[in-house]
C-alpha cells in the first residue's frame, strides 16, 4: 500500500514563572514548572491534500488569534490556512490565554508572551512539514470507563447540579443519577515506518483538570507522552486530541490517569491495529452562532447552581459586561477531516458528551471522533436539555455564552461535511 508523508515537531512554550494561571474563576500566580508546556504539530500529505493538526498545552485560544497563527503557518509552509487545525488540551495548569474575566478586573493575560505563540506555532508546523517521511498509518482503539464521570448530577425535580458544587443545600432533594453518560473510547492512530513508531495521535474525552496548584503542567497528556517515549523511544511525538468532555471530570489522580491511558494505547498498538488507506480529505464551514439572551434574569439559575457568593459575582459582572456589548452572531468554524476511514469533527468550544456521541453515531464514517476547543474557544457547547436543567454550564457569562441552538448548528454542519467527504 502507498504511504502517507508524515512529519511531526514540538516546541516548548512554557511562559515565565509568575505568569497568571487559568482554570478557575480567579487567576492565580504561577510559582514553578511541573511539566514544560508544548505546542506539537503533525503534517500529513497524500500527494493531493496537505493538512496539519497542532495541539497546545493550554486551556484555550480564541479564534481570531488562531486565524493569525494559521496565516503565519501558511506563509512558511504553503499549507492552506483552512487545512491547519489546532486545538488546546484544556489543561487547568497553564497560563491565562483568553480574558474571560469581568471588565473591572485587571486583564490577566500576558500578551507579550502570547504573541510569541504565533511564531512558535508557525515554526512548529514548518518543522513538521520539512520533516515529512513516508509512513504507514494504523488505527486502534481501547476503552477506559474508570477514569471519568459525568460531573452533573440530576435531581428528582429535574434540575442538574455540578458535583463539585454539592455542599448540603440540595439535601431536601433526591438525586436520580448522573445527568448524562461518559465516553470511554480511546481513539488511536499510529504513524510508523520500517524502523519503528514515529507518532501517536490519540483522543479521549476527559477534562484536563486533574492537577491543581501553582506549577505549570500539561496534566495527564504530559504523563501519556512520557510513558510513550519510554516505550517507543525519545523521538516519538504524542499528540492529544481532546474529545467531547465539557461535562466530564476525572476520578483519579493525574499520574494514574496518564499511566492508565498510556498502558491502554501501548497494549492496543502491540496487539492489533488496522492499516489506514493513505487518503486524506478535509472540508470546513464558517457560520455565526446565536448567543444566549444576555439580558435574561439569571438570579434563579445562579442560586440553583449553588455557586458561592464570591463566584456568583463573577457571573453577574460578566453578564453585565455582555449586556453592554450586546453580542449577536458569534463567528465559528466547523472542520471535518479524515485519514482513510477514520474521521474527525471539530468544535470551537467545550463540547458536551451527548453531542460528541451523536457525532460518532450519525457520521457516515465507520470511525469518527469529535475534537473540542478546535480553531476557537467559545465556551461551553451544551444541549437544550442541559439548558433547561440549569447548572454551571447553563448560566450566562463570557464562558457560558453560546445558545444550545449553536451547538446544534455545529453538529449539523459537521455531519454534513462528513457526508460530503464520505461521498468522494
Amino acid at each position: 500500500m502507498p504511504h502517507l508523508l508524515v512529519g511531526t515537531a514540538e516546541i516548548e512554550i512554557t511562559p515565565p514563572i509568575g505568569t497568571l494561571m487559568a482554570g478557575a474563576l480567579q487567576p492565580r500566580a504561577s510559582t514553578g514548572v511541573y511539566d514544560p508546556l508544548y505546542v506539537k504539530a503533525l503534517v500529513l500529505d497524500d500527494g493531493r491534500t496537505r493538512l496539519a493538526y497542532a495541539i497546545f498545552d493550554l486551556i484555550a485560544l480564541d479564534g481570531a488569534f488562531g486565524a493569525r497563527m494559521t496565516a503565519a503557518a501558511e506563509a512558511v509552509t504553503s499549507i492552506p490556512a483552512a487545512h491547519i487545525i489546532w486545538s488546546c488540551s484544556h489543561t487547568h495548569s497553564g497560563p491565562v490565554t483568553v480574558n474571560h474575566f469581568p471588565a473591572d478586573v485587571p486583564d490577566p493575560v500576558d500578551y507579550a508572551w502570547k504573541e510569541t505563540l504565533i511564531e512558535r506555532f508557525a515554526e512548529c508546523v514548518h518543522r513538521a512539514d520539512v520533516a515529512k517521511m513516508p509512513m504507514r498509518a494504523r488505527r486502534a482503539r481501547g476503552y477506559r470507563g474508570d477514569l471519568s464521570h459525568n460531573r452533573r448530577l440530576r435531581y428528582k425535580d429535574g434540575r442538574e447540579i455540578n458535583t463539585w458544587l454539592l455542599h448540603g443545600g440540595e439535601e431536601d432533594l433526591q438525586a436520580v443519577g448522573a445527568a448524562g453518560p461518559i465516553d470511554p473510547e480511546v481513539g488511536i492512530v499510529a504513524f510508523e515506518d520500517d524502523v519503528g513508531m514515529c507518532a501517536v495521535l490519540y483522543t479521549f474525552a476527559l477534562h484536563a483538570n486533574s492537577r491543581w496548584g501553582s506549577a505549570f503542567s500539561g496534566d495527564y497528556p504530559a504523563v501519556v507522552a512520557a510513558r510513550l517515549r519510554e516505550r517507543y523511544g525519545p523521538n516519538i511525538t504524542a499528540l492529544f486530541m481532546p474529545g467531547a468532555c465539557g461535562d466530564l471530570n476525572p476520578v483519579r489522580p493525574t499520574r494514574e490517569i496518564g499511566d492508565t491511558l498510556a498502558e491502554t494505547i501501548i497494549a492496543r498498538l502491540d496487539a492489533s491495529g488496522r492499516e489506514l488507506a493513505p487518503v486524506l480529505g478535509i472540508r470546513y464551514q464558517d457560520m455565526a452562532l446565536p448567543p444566549r439572551d444576555v439580558h435574561q434574569d439569571i438570579e434563579d439559575r445562579l442560586r440553583a447552581s449553588q455557586w458561592a457568593p464570591r463566584e456568583q459575582a463573577f457571573f453577574r459582572d460578566t453578564q453585565r459586561d455582555l449586556q453592554r456589548l450586546d453580542p449577536r452572531g458569534l463567528p465559528a468554524r466547523a472542520t471535518a477531516f479524515h485519514i482513510g476511514d477514520i474521521a474527525f469533527a471539530t468544535f470551537p468550544g467545550e463540547l458536551f458528551v451527548d453531542i460528541g456521541l451523536r457525532v460518532k453515531a450519525e457520521s457516515p464514517f465507520p470511525w469518527t471522533y469529535p475534537v473540542e476547543l478546535a480553531n476557537g474557544s467559545l465556551g461551553y457547547l451544551i444541549t437544550d436539555k442541559a439548558w433547561q436543567a440549569g447548572g454551571y454550564e447553563s448560566l450566562i457569562s463570557t464562558v457560558t455564552l453560546v445558545a444550545p441552538k449553536g451547538s446544534d448548528m455545529l453538529l449539523d454542519a459537521n455531519l454534513a461535511l462528513l457526508g460530503e467527504m464520505a461521498c468522494h
